[in-house]
């Protein structure tokens, strides 16, 4: 299974223009942060943390479009139903695959910028609470730099994971890439591009129940979101994590 795992990562992550396409994004994460004092380098960096996930979902779906795709276009589906546990095994290795691959790309896009703004500051200020950065200025969190850093860290893997068994399933059920690139983009886009109209009218915490922003805790953080959203949230994220392989599975069997 370990070496069935080590295949799909390598078929999602060496390709040419998810490596130009990574690069470039990493590039951009580690030069967009300004060098300027702690506090407005660290507000803007969580700022722009959230800012860049439009390129994350967009490199998560080129990663995951294509999943099952091969599979149908070769009729190696057919095959691989008629072995023994062998339409399981490859679900479930897709699934770890895609989760583990996705966590690698977001986690590095993510690092590149702290690791720029940190560096400019020497590591120093990771001891500040966040209401002392205009981002946080009104959630009057004493959470510290720091501890959000690992919070997003946990939080930025499980999002990923949930993203990528989303991806899989409609991969799954579909045998055009289009589909779960399209769909999976409405899914983890649409959050973003609606907070600033329902900022005018002050709707936007309710944004707080969307997997975006559960991977993105730092917003979380920034809109003081209430208990129930929570909730909400490591239910939609281990519904996802734990029965979307197992839909997947099923449609993967049936698919012809």
């Amino acid at each position: 299974m370990g070496k069935l795992i080590k295949l799909e990562m390598r078929k999602m992550l060496l390709k040419k223009r998810m490596f130009i396409v990574w690069a470039g994004v990493l590039f951009l994460s580690w030069i967009m942060i300004t060098d300027i004092s702690i506090q407005e380098t660290y507000g803007d960096l969580f700022n722009k943390a959230y800012n860049i996930t439009p390129l994350m979902g967009l490199m998560m779906f080129m990663m995951f479009s294509g999943a099952y795709t091969l599979e149908y276009s070769s009729n190696m589906a057919g095959l691989i139903k008629t072995t023994k546990n062998g339409k399981r095994e490859i679900v479930f290795a897709k699934s770890v695959a895609a989760g583990v691959s996705a966590s690698i790309i977001n986690l590095s896009i993510f690092l590149a910028m702290w690791l720029s703004a940190l560096k400019s500051h020497k590591f120093a200020g990771l001891d500040l609470p966040l209401k002392d950065f205009w981002y946080f200025g009104k959630s009057g969190s004493d959470i510290t730099v720091l501890q959000m850093i690992l919070i997003m860290l946990v939080t930025i893997i499980i999002g990923s994971f949930f993203f990528a068994q989303v991806g899989l399933f409609l991969s799954a059920i579909s045998k055009s890439a289009a589909v779960p690139f399209i769909f999976g983009g409405i899914l983890m886009g649409l959050p973003y591009m609606l907070e600033t109209p329902l900022g005018f009218i002050g709707l936007q915490k309710y944004l707080s129940f969307t997997p975006l922003w559960g991977m993105m805790s730092c917003q979380l953080i920034r809109y003081k979101t209430p208990i129930i959203a929570l909730i909400m949230l490591i239910a939609i994220f281990t519904a996802g994590i734990v029965l979307l392989p197992k839909v997947t599975l099923k449609a993967f069997s049936k698919e012809q």
